[in-house]
C-alpha cells in the first residue's frame, strides 16, 4: 500500500515535467545537432534532463551520495562505464552522478514514443537479448560511438536484479570496452530498488553510487584483458558490499 500511494504520488507530479522538459531537450538537442554545434547540443540535453533528474529525486525521497566523480573521464575520450543494475531509477541516478553516456537499453524501451525520443538523443542503443546476432550488433554500435569520442555504458548483468544481491557480469557485454580499447569505469550503485520497485515506506531513500578508479584498456597486456570483466565484478561487488543500507546516512 506504501508503495502505491508514494510511487503514484510520485508519477502524478513528476510526469508533466517529464513531458516538457524531454520535448524541448529532444528539439533543442536536434537543432543544435542539425546545426553541426554537437557539443552545445550534449549541454543542452544534460542542462534540461539535469533538472529532470533533481525534480524526480525530489518527489521519490532521494538523496543521493556520490564518491568518486574525480575519476570521471573528461569529456571526449573513449570511456566505458560499467555498473551493477537493480532498478529503472539506475540510469536517472548515473546521470545524476555526473556520468552522461548512452547506454545498451533493452529493446522494448524504445517502443514507448516519448522514451524512444529521449533514449536516442542521449544516444542509447536498443539491445535484443533474445537474439545473441542482434545483441553483438548492438554492442558493435556502441563500440563506433565509443570510438567517435562519445561515452557509453552498461550493465553487464544484463537485466535488474530482484533481489539486491550482484548478478553474474556477462564476459561478452565488456566487449564493447576492450575492442575500441576504452578506458573502463567501474561504477557500484546501491539502493536503488528501494526507490521505486521495492518501496516499503515514505523515509528519506539515501543512494550511494561509487566511481572507481577508471582502467585503460589500451595499456593492460593481453593476460590482463583476458581477467578484465572478472576483475571489475569483483571490484565492483567489492565496493557495493561497503556502500550503506537505504536508511543509513553515512
Amino acid at each position: 500500500m506504501k508503495k502505491r500511494i508514494r510511487v503514484t504520488f510520485a508519477i502524478i507530479l513528476i510526469a508533466p515535467l517529464f513531458v516538457v522538459l524531454s520535448v524541448l531537450a529532444m528539439v533543442l538537442g536536434h537543432i543544435l545537432s542539425a546545426l553541426h554545434l554537437e557539443r552545445a547540443s550534449e549541454k543542452t540535453v544534460h542542462f534540461l534532463l539535469d533538472i529532470l533528474i533533481v525534480w524526480i529525486f525530489f518527489w521519490l525521497g532521494v538523496r543521493l551520495h556520490v564518491d568518486g566523480k574525480e575519476n570521471i573521464p573528461e569529456w571526449g575520450k573513449k570511456v566505458c562505464y560499467i555498473a551493477n543494475h537493480q532498478s529503472m531509477m539506475d540510469i536517472p541516478v548515473l546521470y545524476g552522478a555526473g556520468m552522461w553516456c548512452g547506454l545498451v537499453a533493452k529493446k522494448e524501451l524504445f517502443r514507448i514514443p516519448l522514451l524512444h525520443g529521449l533514449l536516442s538523443i542521449l544516444k542509447c542503443v536498443a539491445i535484443d537479448r533474445s537474439s545473441l546476432r542482434a545483441s553483438l550488433k548492438s554492442i558493435m554500435k556502441g563500440v563506433e560511438q565509443i570510438e567517435a569520442g562519445y561515452p557509453m555504458g552498461i550493465f553487464p548483468e544484463g537485466t535488474r536484479s530482484k533481489t539486491g544481491e550482484i548478478a553474474e557480469m556477462k564476459a561478452g557485454a565488456f566487449k564493447m570496452a576492450t575492442k575500441p580499447k576504452a578506458i573502463v569505469v567501474p561504477v557500484a550503485m546501491k539502493n536503488t530498488r528501494h526507490t521505486l520497485e521495492a518501496v516499503d515506506s515514505f523515509r528519506i531513500v539515501h543512494v550511494y553510487v561509487e566511481i572507481m578508479k577508471p582502467i585503460d584498456t589500451a595499456s593492460l597486456s593481453e593476460e590482463e584483458m583476458k581477467t578484465l570483466h572478472s576483475n571489475v565484478e569483483n571490484e565492483i561487488r567489492e565496493a557495493y558490499k561497503a556502500l550503506p543500507g537505504p536508511y543509513a546516512k553515512r
